[in-house]
């Protein structure tokens, strides 16, 4: 079963914010610089997890997991440009 996540990250080096972002494109879509709306299953959030933490150095970057349930999804509100991404099979590389 999926779960709606936003997930933000703050990462100090360069090379690794790519990285970072490259691994979280393969996993949702982007909606500002640093987060992403992802729908994963806990195989897949797990994987993304794992894959991140091999990139990260801990110390100084940061990744933040926000699980949104059904009933908290739909109360997002936007503001400006942008839509709720909706539910996608998005495809691992």
């Amino acid at each position: 079963m999926e779960h709606f996540y936003i997930i933000c990250f703050d990462i100090f080096n360069k090379k690794r914010l790519r990285q970072v972002a490259i691994q979280m494109e393969n996993y949702g879509q982007r909606i500002q610089y640093s987060v992403f709306e992802c729908h994963l299953n806990e195989e897949n959030l797990n994987k993304l997890k794992q894959q991140l933490k091999q990139i990260i150095e801990p110390t100084k970057d940061h990744i933040r997991y926000y699980h949104l349930c059904p009933k908290d999804h739909k109360k997002i509100l936007l503001d400006g440009k942008g839509v709720l991404t909706p539910n996608h099979d998005y495809h691992l590389h």
